[in-house]
C-alpha cells in the first residue's frame, strides 16, 4: 500500500504543475477474474484497488496515463509459537498472495457530455508476490511485527478495454475561489471492464505453503496468467 500512497502523491504534484485541457485521477474498486490456466490454477475472484492518472491531448479525444492496480487472491493464516525458546509466546502468522500491475494506457473518448465511453489499450507487467507477517493474535489490525517477501515473479501483460463515464458534477463554469476545491472541475462514476493477457509466471495460492519439521516447502504454480478486470469507482478531472 506504500507504492500506492506514493503514486497519489507524485500524481498530486503532475496535477498542480501541468496545465492542459484535461487531466483526471481516478480511483477504483475492482475483481480480477482469473481466465484460462491461471483460472484452472486459482480458481478464486481477487479484489483489489486501481489508480490511474490520464492526460487528454487538446482538442483531441485522445489521451494516454499510467494505470496501477494492487490485487489480493487470497490469505492465510496460522498461530506458532514466537520461537523454540519461547513456546509459550505465541504469535499470527499470515500470508497474502497478491498482485501488483503497472501499465501505460492509450485511451480514446468522448471529449465531453454526461455520458462518456472510452476504449482503451494496455501495456505493462504483472508482479506476482506473497508476503508473509508476524502480527499479535489479539490485535489483527496492529502493524506487523516482522514481514518478508518469500515469493515473487513478473510477467508482461497487454490488453483492451471499454467503459462510461458519468458525469456527477460539473464546477467549470464557477469561479476557482468559489469551488470546494479550486483545481477541481469536474468529477464522474466510472465503470469499466478490459481484458488483460498475461505472459508465464511462477506464483502461490492459498495453501501453497507448507511447514513441516521448522522447514518451509512452495506449491509453485505456473501458467499465462489471463484475466478480465470489472471496475467502479470515481474519476476527478483538473
Amino acid at each position: 500500500m506504500k507504492i500506492l500512497f506514493l503514486l497519489i502523491f507524485f500524481l498530486s504534484i503532475g496535477l498542480h504543475s501541468l496545465s492542459a485541457q484535461e487531466l483526471t485521477v481516478g480511483l477504483n474498486g475492482q475483481l480480477a477474474i482469473p481466465q484460462n490456466e491461471f483460472s484452472e490454477s486459482i480458481n478464486t475472484l481477487g479484489g483489489g484497488l486501481n489508480l490511474n492518472g490520464h492526460y487528454r491531448f487538446a482538442n483531441s479525444p485522445v489521451g494516454l496515463g499510467l494505470d496501477f492496480n494492487f490485487i489480493n487472491f487470497g490469505s492465510d493464516s496460522r498461530d506458532e509459537a514466537f520461537s523454540t525458546t519461547i513456546p509459550d509466546l505465541r504469535v499470527r502468522v499470515e500470508n497474502q498472495y497478491n498482485l501488483i500491475q503497472l501499465m501505460m494506457q492509450a485511451k480514446v473518448q468522448r471529449q465531453d457530455g454526461i455520458f462518456r465511453p472510452f476504449a482503451e489499450g494496455l501495456a505493462g507487467f504483472n508482479y506476482f508476490f506473497t508476503e508473509t507477517s508476524i502480527r499479535d493474535r489479539r490485535d489483527s489490525g496492529a502493524d506487523p511485527i516482522a514481514s518478508d517477501t518469500n515469493f515473487e515473479d513478473f510477467a508482461f501483460a497487454w490488453g483492451g478495454g471499454a467503459g462510461l463515464k458519468i458525469r456527477v458534477f460539473d464546477l467549470r463554469d464557477q469561479q476557482a475561489d468559489e469551488r470546494w476545491f479550486e483545481n477541481i472541475s469536474a468529477g464522474y462514476i466510472n465503470i469499466g471492464v478490459r481484458y488483460l493477457n498475461g505472459s508465464q509466471a511462477e506464483y502461490l495460492k492459498e495453501g501453497s505453503i507448507t511447514i513441516e519439521n521448522g522447514s518451509v516447502s512452495f506449491d509453485t504454480l505456473q501458467s499465462r496468467t489471463d484475466m478480465i478486470m470489472v471496475q467502479l469507482g470515481f474519476v476527478i478531472r483538473f
